[in-house]
């Protein structure tokens, strides 16, 4: 996984010490497959990504936005992967 490797370099954040843009551009996505059974059975495998996931959901701006948010399943994205995962 390239953000295991990005964050080889043992800071907090994608790029160092300090919160970017980069850390909030990855959340979405790595929230998103969080969520899928895929992702639970996937990202414990990667200790310093699941340390960055801990420390970008623990911000008052992450906690603000999810508050914000209704979680609901996206019923037709499920459908679309499904229907396009490839067939080994």
């Amino acid at each position: 996984m390239t953000a295991e490797r990005q964050l080889s370099h043992g800071k907090h954040f994608l790029l160092g010490d300090e919160l970017s843009i980069a850390d909030f551009y990855l959340l979405p996505s790595t929230f998103a497959f969080s969520m899928t059974a895929e992702g639970q059975s996937m990202y414990p495998k990667f200790p310093a990504f699941c340390r960055w996931r801990e420390g970008i959901d623990n911000q008052p701006a992450t906690q603000k936005v999810r508050a914000a948010v209704q979680r609901l399943p996206i019923e037709h994205a499920r459908e679309w992967a499904n229907a396009h995962r490839p067939k080994y």
